[in-house]
């Protein structure tokens, strides 16, 4: 047999040892999930739960109304011009707070039903809730008005 050049046998000699150390041709993905799973702790140590404290609010229903209702809650009456009705008293704004804060002592009452026109601005609606939220009512339900 021919002697081979040295170069040849240099080649053929690297061939052979590079096959020996073959690696897969497949992507590793060790460090993909690495990287997932330090986001999924991230994440997870950055969110906060906020448990916000809101307004209990019943909002009214389909049709008819429930009367047995009317005994245990204060009635809060809106009317079209802005005039203010408890109980079927007549009450400025300015008394709204005394008012309501007597029937509270008086009845221990913590639910008012108020039902407003619907041309009333949601501004007034809300300042009547803050005033009766500070006189100690828990739960307000808005009824549905009478007239639509």
């Amino acid at each position: 047999m021919p002697k081979r050049p040295a170069l040849a046998r240099r080649i053929k000699g690297k061939r052979h040892k590079a096959n020996r150390f073959a690696t897969s041709n497949d992507p590793d993905m060790t460090p993909l999930i690495n990287c997932i799973f330090l986001l999924l702790v991230f994440f997870m140590v950055a969110t906060t739960f906020l448990n916000t404290k809101g307004l209990s609010v019943d909002l009214p229903g389909g049709q008819g109304s429930d009367s047995s209702r009317a005994s245990k809650d204060i009635n809060i009456v809106i009317e079209e011009g802005g005039a203010i009705q408890v109980n079927g008293d007549p009450t400025a704004t300015e008394e709204l707070a005394e008012t309501i804060g007597r029937i509270v002592k008086a009845d221990n009452i913590k639910n008012v039903i108020i039902e407003a026109h619907r041309t009333v601005r949601h501004q007034r609606v809300v300042r009547v809730v803050d005033i009766a939220r500070g006189e100690g009512i828990e739960a307000v339900a808005f009824a549905k008005s009478a007239e639509g």
